[in-house]
């Protein structure tokens, strides 16, 4: 029987808050045996796992991305209960924080449950400056005024059967994961969100002005994520950002003159925003040089041309593969159609085809399904490499897909799967071969091939895919039809 909470923490570098976050998890008002803790350290370089390890919770490590998205990735996999309860290392829970939850989880239309989150009594002015301001707070997100309704992770619990059915984070970015996720929920299934104002978690403020910079420049590079994750939303023009940021210069200089303050303070003031206009001036020329002098008011839609783009569906966001496999340090998994790189470039292959030609033919990819939306083909089918080897009469093919099919073979092996192959296409026909793996494998196997087909036509092409660069040879055998490959 599973458990019903999985209170999933990150960490990066902070034993201390860590220490006072997981002592109020343990003292929850919540049968201890209902719940687990996970505390997932983000490649740290202090003591901040022995902390976690001392105080007897399961501490997993996440080393491939520093992110916290990726760190509440891992501790999802890992989780075993039917909520997956988020906070952050620099939270405490109010005692009565899954009671409050548990009593509304009977809401079956509910993806979603945010708790409300509270400030620690601050003791420094950015403290309490964040404090005023209502700095992670609910409301505002859970409003939709940013675009759509979401919670924020600080203290978000969600039924774990979301994550089934969109997925997890994307563990590429750094701010603004929890929207993202939100939104997918939103979009994708008929959850909703539900606040409860009950279940309370306090967080500690920034304490320093660098640190509170940091915190919202992450959220400024959050609404670029947002505009290559989410189609519809139109990230923030720059020209309007800065209009505002002039009008807060300038209504605190007011307010600082109505409160007869020296001109040394009110300099100090003037000051920052002189800097704030060099930084604004460099990094907006900056942009037009990259941007090949386009205005300023183009460059997100620029961005989201030259962000890494699914050919198939269109999709800015990517995932790790099967085996949580990366392609040269990025994620090939496109999230929304579940295409890898193969299949992208294979995609690609197939746009060059005649159309009208496509429309009548049939097709069989051996082993792996292909993700395509709109299929090309008159028949697209899905046949395991066993399939080819069993005695009885078999189908027939206009082009088979194969995918790593001679990989490690000897040339007596290549020319048994050769004959697998070609026992079910039709005279006319196409062989599609794909090799991702290593360089050696598909040099070898080409002469093998040729010395096998000497009286066929053998065409080799090496494709890359633009969002991983990883590296395909294709190898295309046949091609009898008049026109299939333009670039035969």
């Amino acid at each position: 029987m599973s458990l019903r909470f999985s209170i999933i923490v990150p960490v990066y570098n902070n034993p201390a808050d860590l220490r006072n976050c997981i002592e109020s998890l343990k003292a929850l008002d919540y049968p201890a045996a209902d719940y687990e803790i996970i505390v997932v350290d983000n490649n740290s370089t202090d003591g901040t796992a022995a902390v976690a390890t001392e105080l007897g919770v399961t501490c997993l490590s996440e080393t491939r991305f520093q992110s916290s998205y990726a760190a509440r990735n891992t501790g999802i996999k890992a989780a075993k209960g039917s909520f997956i309860a988020f906070t952050d290392s620099d939270c405490i829970a109010d005692k009565n924080w899954l009671k409050a939850i548990d009593a509304v989880c009977g809401d079956e239309g509910a993806g979603c449950f945010a708790g409300e989150i509270l400030s620690v009594p601050p003791t420094t002015t950015v403290e309490r400056f964040s404090d005023k301001i209502g700095l992670l707070r609910q409301k505002g997100p859970l409003s939709g005024w940013h675009f759509k309704p979401y919670a924020q992770t600080a203290n978000a619990v969600y039924r774990k059967s979301v994550f089934d059915q969109i997925g997890l984070f994307d563990p590429t970015t750094n701010s603004g994961g929890d929207a993202a996720i939100a939104w997918r929920m939103l979009d994708k299934t008929s959850y909703t969100i539900r606040f409860v104002p009950e279940a309370v978690v306090y967080h500690h403020h920034r304490t320093s002005v660098p640190d509170l910079y940091a915190q919202f420049r992450r959220y400024g590079g959050g609404k670029m994520s947002w505009a290559l994750s989410q189609p519809d939303y139109q990230p923030p023009a720059i020209a309007a950002l800065e209009k505002e940021v002039v009008e807060v210069f300038a209504k605190h200089l007011e307010a600082l003159e109505a409160h007869g303050v020296d001109d040394e303070v009110l300099f100090s003031g003037l000051k920052a925003a002189t800097q704030a206009a060099q930084l604004s001036g460099y990094l907006q020329d900056l942009l037009r040089y990259t941007t090949n002098g386009a205005k300023l008011e183009q460059a997100p839609a620029i961005a989201r041309e030259r962000a890494p783009t699914c050919n198939i569906c269109g999709s800015h966001s990517f995932m790790p593969g099967p085996r949580e496999r990366l392609a040269n340090g990025h994620p090939p998994q496109c999230r929304e159609c579940g295409s890898l790189e193969r299949h992208r470039i294979i995609y690609t292959l197939i746009q060059n085809l005649d159309r009208e030609l496509l429309a009548q033919l049939s097709c069989v990819s051996i082993d792996e399904a292909l993700v395509w939306g709109k299929k090309p083909f008159k028949q697209l089918t899905t046949l395991p490499r066993t399939a080819l080897r069993l005695p009885h009469g078999k189908a027939k093919y206009d082009i088979v897909l194969a995918n790593n099919y001679f990989t490690g073979l000897d040339e007596d092996g290549v020319a048994t799967a050769l004959e697998e192959l070609t026992a079910i296409l039709h005279e006319d026909s196409l062989l599609v071969l794909v090799d991702g793996g290593s360089k050696n494998d598909s040099e070898k196997t080409r002469p093998i091939l040729a010395n096998l087909l000497p009286e066929v036509a053998v065409h080799h092409e090496k494709c890359v895919d633009k969002n991983t660069e990883t590296t395909c040879d294709i190898t295309v055998i046949g091609a009898t039809h008049n026109n299939v490959l333009k670039f035969l």
